[in-house]
Formats: structure tokens, sequence, C-alpha cells
């Protein structure tokens, strides 16, 4: 399945669910259930506030390793992945922090999720986890050998992360489709919840106009109109939490207004 079939209506907004902490993680309670379960709760409210699609990430996880996550980490991730798969009717997407490309598209493959965000597909990054580069070969080899058809979602010059060396974004881009296999490109900001650069969505987009770009931070009302010129997906999550707090839950009335803003403004 295509991109532009399984997101038919662009620009597109994809609502994040912020795990609680897993199985494996300092902070996790002993309780799976209870992730579980609010892990539903969000998925019930993004798809009744008429999001696009849903992506499932274990922020609450944090420190995170480089990139291979503990197996019990990745077993508690797919519960909550496999039941808001059955739970809602749009596509599902899994990222799993720090950069476990090859464990996300395995629980999306056996899940029936649509799609993977990867941070680090291409080049090598400095982040708070040490240097990480990047796993286009191995998560590719995978794929191939899975038959799977989930598709890649791919950070160019990841927030949270600074290149090794000076590199220009649009190269960076073009090399991340054309070389390291992503089906989508994200561009984001400094950090969760820092807003986008205008400038550089639109390198982005003008160095590789026929792969779909999506927004990976900061998106809220104020610069819906001018990001969407250049992106085709928008990923949701600080600005959909109450008051715009990444760490408060997600406010119905605010996934309900922006998805209403983007649909007054699709290109189709």
């Amino acid at each position: 399945m295509s991109i532009s079939t399984l997101f038919p209506r662009t620009p597109a907004v994809i609502g994040m669910i912020h795990l609680k902490p897993l199985p494996g993680s300092p902070d996790f309670d002993g309780t799976l259930t209870d992730a579980v379960e609010k892990a539903l709760q969000e998925a019930d409210i993004l798809a009744a506030g008429g999001v696009d699609g849903i992506i499932v990430e274990n922020f609450w996880d944090s420190p995170f390793p480089k990139e291979k996550s503990d197996p019990v980490t990745v077993s508690g991730i797919t519960v909550c992945v496999r039941e808001i798969v059955k739970a809602v009717k749009v596509p599902v997407g899994v990222n799993i922090l720090r950069n476990d490309a090859l464990s996300a598209l395995s629980v999306a493959h056996v899940t029936g999720a649509a799609f993977i965000r990867v941070n680090v597909l291409t080049h090598a990054m400095v982040t708070d986890q040490g240097i990480i580069e990047g796993c286009s070969y191995d998560l590719s080899r995978l794929k191939k050998r899975l038959g799977s058809k989930v598709h890649v979602f791919a950070d160019v010059m990841v927030k949270h992360a600074y290149p090794l060396a000076a590199m220009d974004i649009a190269t960076v881009a073009k090399d991340t489709a054309s070389r390291g296999g992503a089906d989508v490109l994200i561009v984001s900001g400094t950090g969760t919840g820092a807003p986008i650069a205008i400038e550089d969505a639109r390198r982005i987009k003008e160095a590789v106009p026929e792969v779909p770009l999506a927004s990976g931070s900061g998106v809220e009302p104020g610069n819906i109109i001018d990001l969407s010129e250049y992106i085709d997906l928008f990923i949701v999550g600080t600005y959909f939490k109450k008051d715009g707090k990444v760490e408060n839950p997600i406010d119905p009335e605010r996934v309900s207004s922006l998805v209403e803003m983007v649909r007054r403004g699709r290109r189709k």
C-alpha cells in the first residue's frame, strides 16, 4: 500500500501516543495493564478527534539505549501496539527510542501496524545516548527477509541531536530517501515540542519533492498555514496535551480543533 493510499488526504494529521513507562524502564511501576489501558484511552480520543493516523512511542522510558532495547521493553510495546491496532481504524505507527528500528519494524510487522519512525536512518548523529549511526543497511535487509510492507518514516537530522560534521540538510534529505530507502522524510525542530524552521522544510521539500514530508515537532495553530505549503503529514504530540505540556494527558478539544484547522486548508 502506497503512502498516498494510506493517507489519501493531505496534509494528514498523525497523533502521538507517549506510552507510560514500560517493563525494563527505571520508572516502570509494575503494571503493564495500566499502560495498555491509558494507551487505548488516548487512541480513542485521537480517533474521535479525527486524526488520520496514530504513532506509538515509548517516550517515558528514558534514559534510552542507542539502538537495541531490552527484549522485555519490546514485548511491552508489542502488546500496546497490538491492542491499539485492533481498537482503531486509522493507520498505526511505531517508534522505539532511541533508534531501535529493527525492533520497531518487527513489532509493526507482527501487529499489523502500517509504518515506523526511524530517528537516524542514515549518516551519524551525536546525541545524549552517544554517537548513533544510520541503520538503513540492516533495516532494509530485515524488511526484505520479512517480506514486510511496513513504511519507513525517517528523520532528517533528527531533534535532540547534532551531526558529527557540518552537513547540508538538502543533501542529507536526498541521501535518506535515495540511499537510505525512506518512504517519508521527517523535519523537526531542535527538541520535543520545538518549532520547525520553515526554511528547513522548504529546502527538504524542494530537494526531494517526490517524497512525502512529515513534521516531527512543534506543530501548533500558529504555524500550520506556513508549514502546510511543504508538509504532507503533521505528526502532533505536545500540542495535543492539556496546556501544551508533554507530561499532561491528551486534550480532546485541542485534537479536534487542530484537525479541523488542517482539514480546512487541505490540498486534497
